[in-house]
């Protein structure tokens, strides 16, 4: 996290970039890249020391333990982070920062594995809906077994996506839903030690889905939503909503009448502007973001 004051009362843009998603460790020639991230940009007038809090998502191409910083979900192949703006601070997942979010970059989702499967395409982080991942998967070892339904679906403005629904049938594993702020998780508990398990969900406004693990394959976990104040299709959350009771209000503009203007919002398999100049298509690494102004004539 990293804060902004502003330093005069003027109009600022303000861009952003969601972190990709991750693959697992020393694994990089049976994966295909993972979902990418979105870009979010827009103009909104600050007011001289107008406080902004800046969190940047984690993108990871190496396994981790836990999940990525600002809500990539926990894998074998985690979910990249979100990249969002704030009005308050404090911990990525503390609920009343979260909620106070007027910009939101969503986070791509986790990589796929090559072996026995096919179709394998990524969880992109969204536009106003996070990408579904879409694996197809066939192994001759189980001929019984479904083909679809394994890969995490992509949040959306009110909800988080669904994890693939074709989990394996072990009571040792659990998969996860994304939620507000998060992807959803995989884990695997031996004994008393829990570790990651397949495809994370990508962070956004709401995250993505879980990938689950048919066999020693991965699915593809689902990208995370962006949001941004004032955008038309955004549907902001209540100012009265609890971690435990969300309510959202139907219409664009959050609670705090920060709005943007001129805004733009670009899925993470499209082409967008790249943080280093020119374009790219997705984005990938770790989030970013700029901020840029111009003092307005006396």
């Amino acid at each position: 996290m990293q804060t902004f004051t502003a330093p005069l009362t003027t109009n600022y843009k303000i861009e952003c970039w969601g972190a990709s998603g991750g693959i697992p460790a020393n694994e990089s020639t049976l994966l295909l890249a993972p979902g990418m991230g979105g870009y979010v940009c827009g103009n909104i007038n600050l007011s001289n020391n107008f406080v902004l809090h800046l969190y940047l998502g984690q993108s990871t191409y190496t396994s981790l333990y836990g999940m990525l910083y600002n809500g990539g979900g926990m894998g074998e192949a985690p979910g990249g982070g979100a990249t969002d703006i704030r009005l308050i601070g404090g911990d990525w997942n503390n609920f009343e920062s979260l909620k106070s979010r007027i910009m939101v970059a969503g986070g791509g989702g986790g990589g796929f594995y090559y072996r026995n499967t096919y179709n394998r395409e990524p969880g992109h982080a969204g536009g106003l809906s996070g990408i579904n991942a879409n694996c197809i998967y066939s192994d001759p070892d189980f001929p019984n077994r479904p083909s679809s339904g394994y890969s995490g679906e992509g949040g959306l403005q009110t909800r988080g996506g669904k994890c693939g629904t074709n989990a394996e049938e072990n009571s040792n594993l659990t998969y996860g839903d994304g939620g507000f702020g998060r992807g959803g998780y995989g884990t695997k508990k031996v004994g008393d030690i829990y570790t990651q398990r397949a495809s994370g969900g990508g962070g956004g406004y709401y995250g993505g889905g879980h990938g689950v693990h048919p066999s020693n394959s991965w699915t593809g976990g689902g990208g995370g939503s962006s949001f941004i104040s004032g955008y038309p299709g955004c549907d902001a959350i209540a100012e009265s909503s609890t971690e435990n009771n969300i309510v959202h209000t139907g219409q664009p503009n959050h609670y705090s009448g920060k709005a943007f203007t001129n805004s733009v919002m670009i899925a993470g398999n499209a082409s967008m502007p790249s943080p280093s100049g020119g374009t790219e298509t997705g984005h990938e690494g770790n989030g970013y973001a700029t901020i840029t102004w111009q003092q307005l004539p006396q």
